[in-house]
C-alpha cells in the first residue's frame, strides 16, 4: 500500500529540533545553554546572520528551552508536551511573525494587543519575529515601551540578516548573537548524514560541490540534495549535480580562465558559445570563475593548490579577477552578460595594443628654417644691375672657403675673385621627428563638441561630463576626473572605447584616450576666433563651469 502522506522538504525535515543538532555556531548555543541552567534568559533575543545558518532554529529550540517541562542541563527534551506542541506548531502561545509582511504600525498595536494576556498552555509566551529588520520606524517607536519592559511571562526573538536595520535604541535592549558561515566541511557532514539516513548514495566530489555552492548556508545545501534526489534513484556524481543545476563542468572553466589571463579571446568566445548553445546559466558560470580564479590567486601566494592557473602569478590573476568582479550579473548593462564577458577576455588584447605607439613617428628630411630677415645676409648681386659701391655689403663668404693668403700665387687670386659666392651658407640638411595628433588647444576647442557627440549615449553622459581633457601626448589624449570622484575614472576605463571613438571622430583624427584622477582648476577660456561660440557652447553644457587645466595630481 503506497504512502499518501505529502512529501515535506528536506530542510524542513532535517531542521534541528535541539542545541545538539545545530551545526557550526557552538559558541552561541553554549551562551544559550547557560542562559538557560541558570534562568537568565534575555527577554528580547537578536539573532543575525547569513540565510540558512539557524537563526529561526536556533529561536524555536530557545523557546522549547525555556518552557520544557524536562530540561535537561540546558538542552530540551523534544518530548515532554510543551516541546511537541512547539515542534509540531499546535501551540497558541508561540507566535512566528513574518515582519517583511507584517512590517507595519497595525501589526505592532496587533502584538502589543496580544501581550498583555499570560499564556493559556505554556510557561512562556513568545513572539519570533523573522527578518525583523524590515519593520518600520514608526512600528519600532509603537514596540519600544513593551519590549522594554514586558511582561515577566512574554520573550522576544529576533532574527535578521540585517542586523544594522535596527533602530540603537531597540538593540540596546536585546541581547545579540551573531550566526557565523557553515564551512565546506560542515555542510558536507550534515549532507552525509541525510544521505545514509534517507538509503542513498553520493561520490565524495558531488557532496562536496553541493558544499561549496551552499555558499555557507545550510539550508541552500539542504535544498539542492532535495533537487537532486528528486532527479533519479542514482548514486549522485559531481557530473550529475552540474548537470541538474546547470553548471559548467571545470575543464570549461579553467579554459576560460587561460583564455582570459592571455588575451586569447577567439578561445574565449568560442567556450561563451559553447556555454549558450547547451542553455548554461552565465550568471552561475560568472560565479564559478571568479571562485576558482581566487583559489588560483590564493594558491599563487603559497597557500591551497590552484592547478595550473597559479603559474600566472598573483599579479595576473589579481587584474583578471578584477575584471570578472567588476561586472553585475543582474544588471550588466547594454549588451548583457555575454558581453561583459566578452569585453573582460578582450581586456588584455586592448591593453597590449594601447602599450604600442598609437600613433607613429614620421621620419622626414627638411631643411633648416630660415633665420629672421634682420639675420639674413644680401645675396650676391650682378655687376651691372649693383648699387653705388658705399651702399653696397660685401657678399658673405662660407665658412667652408678658405680666404688666400697674400702670398699665393696671382692665377689662384684671380680664380678665387671671380668663383659666384653662394647665395646661402652651406647648411647640412638635419632629420626631425614630426609627431601625429592634436594639440591641447585644439582639443579645448573642439571640446564643446566633443560632449555633445559624447552625451548622446547614455551611459557615457555623466563620464564625459565629469571630465576635463588634462594633456596631450602625440595622440594619446588625457582626459582627467576630479579625484573626490575617482569612481568616474574606474567606469570610463571599461567604456574607454566609446570614449575614443567620439573623441576621433570630432577631431578627425585616431587618438588614444587615457584616464587619470585630476586637480583640476576654474580659469577662462583661451582666446579664439570663434571665441564666442565656444564659450556660449561650454556654458549651455557646463553651465558657468568653464574649466581650463590644471597640474594632474
Amino acid at each position: 500500500m503506497s504512502s499518501t502522506a505529502p512529501h515535506q522538504a528536506l530542510y524542513r525535515r532535517w531542521r534541528a529540533q535541539t542545541f545538539g543538532q545545530i551545526v557550526g555556531q557552538q559558541a552561541v548555543v553554549e551562551t544559550l545553554q547557560n542562559g538557560v541552567r541558570s534562568g537568565r534568559t534575555a527577554h528580547g533575543v537578536l539573532f543575525a546572520g547569513p540565510r540558512g545558518t539557524g537563526k529561526t532554529s536556533l529561536a524555536r529550540i530557545l523557546a522549547k528551552a525555556i518552557n520544557c517541562t524536562d530540561l535537561r542541563d540546558g538542552e530540551p527534551c523534544d518530548a515532554c508536551p510543551s516541546c511537541v506542541a512547539i515542534r509540531e506548531g499546535r501551540t497558541l502561545d508561540l507566535f512566528e511573525i513574518d515582519a517583511a509582511s507584517n512590517r507595519g504600525i497595525e501589526a505592532v498595536r496587533a502584538i502589543r494587543d496580544l501581550v498583555q494576556y499570560p499564556p493559556g498552555e505554556l510557561a512562556h509566551k513568545v513572539f519570533i519575529l523573522d527578518e525583523a529588520h524590515q519593520i518600520t520606524k514608526d512600528a519600532w517607536g509603537a514596540l519600544l515601551k513593551t519590549l522594554e519592559e514586558p511582561p515577566e511571562f512574554v520573550n522576544f526573538m529576533f532574527a535578521s540578516t540585517e542586523p544594522f536595520g535596527f533602530p540603537a535604541a531597540i538593540l540596546s535592549r536585546l541581547q545579540r548573537f551573531d550566526l557565523r558561515r557553515l564551512t565546506v566541511p560542515e555542510i558536507a557532514g550534515k549532507m552525509r548524514m541525510i544521505l545514509e539516513a534517507e538509503g542513498r548514495a553520493a561520490d565524495t566530489d558531488a557532496i562536496d560541490l553541493i558544499a561549496r555552492l551552499a555558499a555557507g548556508g545550510m539550508r541552500d545545501a539542504e535544498s539542492m540534495l532535495d533537487q537532486l534526489l528528486a532527479t533519479d534513484s542514482k548514486s549522485l556524481t559531481a557530473d550529475r549535480v552540474r548537470e541538474v543545476l546547470g553548471l559548467v563542468d571545470e575543464e570549461t572553466v579553467e579554459g576560460f580562465l587561460n583564455a582570459l589571463l592571455s588575451g586569447e579571446a577567439i578561445v574565449g568566445i568560442d567556450l561563451l558559445d559553447g556555454l549558450e548553445d547547451q542553455g548554461r546559466d552565465l550568471r552561475a558560470f560568472t560565479d564559478q570563475a571568479i571562485e576558482r580564479l581566487r583559489a588560483a590567486l590564493v594558491a599563487s601566494l603559497g597557500r591551497g593548490s590552484g592547478g595550473g592557473l597559479a603559474a600566472a602569478g598573483p599579479a595576473a590573476l589579481s587584474a583578471a579577477a578584477r575584471r570578472l568582479a567588476s561586472i553585475d550579473p543582474v544588471h550588466p548593462g547594454p549588451g548583457g552578460l555575454r558581453l561583459q564577458l566578452e569585453l573582460a577576455v578582450l581586456a588584455p588584447v586592448e591593453a597590449r595594443a594601447s602599450a604600442l605607439p598609437p600613433f607613429p613617428t614620421v621620419e622626414r628630411t627638411t631643411m633648416p628654417t630660415p633665420r629672421p630677415a634682420a639675420m639674413t645676409p644680401r645675396p650676391a648681386v650682378d655687376a651691372a644691375t649693383a648699387a653705388p659701391s658705399h651702399t653696397r655689403q660685401p657678399a658673405p663668404v662660407p665658412a667652408s672657403v678658405t680666404r688666400p693668403s697674400s702670398s699665393a700665387p696671382a692665377a689662384k687670386s684671380a680664380a678665387a675673385s671671380a668663383a659666384p659666392p653662394p647665395s646661402a651658407p652651406s647648411v647640412p640638411p638635419t632629420t626631425k621627428r614630426v609627431r601625429t595628433g592634436p594639440t591641447l588647444q585644439f582639443l579645448l576647442e573642439r571640446w564643446a563638441e566633443i560632449v555633445e557627440v559624447i552625451s548622446k549615449s547614455p551611459p557615457t553622459k555623466p563620464l564625459i561630463l565629469a571630465c576635463r581633457p588634462v594633456g596631450v601626448e602625440g595622440a594619446v589624449v588625457t582626459l582627467g576626473f576630479p579625484e573626490a570622484q575617482s569612481f568616474f575614472k574606474d567606469v570610463a576605463e571599461r567604456r574607454r572605447a566609446i570614449l575614443e571613438d567620439g573623441v576621433s571622430r570630432v577631431l578627425g583624427m585616431p587618438v588614444s584616450v587615457r584616464c587619470v584622477a585630476a586637480n583640476v582648476e576654474v580659469s577662462a577660456l583661451p582666446e579664439d576666433p570663434d571665441g564666442t561660440r565656444l564659450l556660449s557652447e561650454f556654458r549651455r553644457i557646463y553651465g558657468d563651469d568653464i574649466v581650463d587645466v590644471g597640474d594632474v595630481g
